[in-house]
C-alpha cells in the first residue's frame, strides 16, 4: 500500500471553504474508477497554541506508488486540478485564498 498526505495550513476564517472546495472536487464518485485508488480521507483541527490557523490534512490510500504516480499523469487528475487552479487564480485577483502552506509526503506501508 502507498499512502501520500497534503498538509495544507489554513487562515481559520477560510477553512470551511476550503474545505467544501476539497470535498466537492474529490468525491468518491470522481475517484471511484481510478485505477488501483482505495479511498482518502479529509481531517482538520485547529492548531491549539495559533487558533487562527487551521490544519487540513489529505490522505489518499494506493494499491501502489505506481497506481498514484499513473494517475497523477492522467488526464482526469489535470483536469481536476487545473479547474482548481483556474479558481485559485481567480480567487487570489478578488481575495486571498485563504491558503498559507502546504506539504506533500508520500509514504510507503510496511505493516
Amino acid at each position: 500500500m502507498y499512502i501520500v498526505t497534503n498538509t495544507i495550513q489554513a487562515e481559520t476564517e477560510h477553512s470551511q471553504r476550503i474545505i467544501q472546495q476539497f470535498t466537492a472536487g474529490h468525491t468518491k464518485e470522481s475517484m471511484e474508477a481510478v485505477e488501483g485508488f482505495l479511498n482518502f480521507q479529509l481531517m482538520y483541527r485547529v492548531l491549539p497554541e495559533t487558533p487562527e490557523i487551521t490544519e487540513l490534512v489529505v490522505l489518499s490510500r494506493w494499491v501502489s506508488k505506481e497506481h498514484q504516480k499513473n494517475w497523477v499523469k492522467s488526464q482526469s487528475f489535470k483536469q481536476m486540478h487545473q479547474r482548481n487552479s483556474e479558481k485559485k487564480e481567480s480567487r487570489e485577483k478578488s481575495k486571498s485564498s485563504g491558503i498559507i502552506s502546504s506539504t506533500i509526503a508520500e509514504y510507503e506501508v510496511l505493516t
